[in-house]
């Protein structure tokens, strides 16, 4: 676990595809994110652990509320809790397709592209980025700067 208090920072974005034919429902598919701290945390007779709410949108807010929100509605959502580092244990977010075609269900509906970027800040604990990149190292990889900048003397 990580030591001390920790603010976990999400955002997620993705490209939902459009349906010009259908003004209500607009898009063709979307993605429903869940955030579970604790892998271990599973009540009896349950297959995955207990969620947390994590991107704090109304469970059933209105396309036309999601868009007043400073433009942003549901393919761009942001969080940031504020936690002790020793409640994340295996933590994931889990991503659920949700496809329609004309409002309603979709069976064959094509893929989206998403970013998921999270930030942790855990000032109490030492060497935070090398136990991630250690504890990760088959999945995460360094980024390393494209662009390069002349520099003048």
């Amino acid at each position: 676990g990580l030591t001390g208090n920790i603010t976990l920072k999400a955002t997620f974005c993705y490209a939902s595809p459009t349906d010009p034919q259908d003004s209500a429902a607009y898009t063709r598919a979307g993605l429903e994110v869940t955030f579970r701290p604790d892998e271990n945390n599973v009540k009896t007779g349950k297959a995955n652990a207990e969620t947390k709410g994590f991107f704090d949108l109304k469970k059933y807010s209105t396309e036309a509320e999601r868009r007043s929100d400073m433009g942003k509605w549901e393919t761009v959502l942001h969080g940031e809790k504020n936690m002790r580092g020793t409640t994340l244990n295996g933590p994931v977010f889990d991503i659920h397709y949700n496809a329609r075609a004309g409002g309603a269900a979709n069976t064959r509906a094509e893929k989206i592209r998403y970013a998921l970027i999270i930030s942790v800040e855990a000032p109490k604990h030492e060497n935070l980025y090398n136990d991630i990149l250690r504890a990760y190292q088959n999945i995460l990889v360094p980024l390393q700067p494209q662009v390069s900048i002349p520099i003048r003397t």
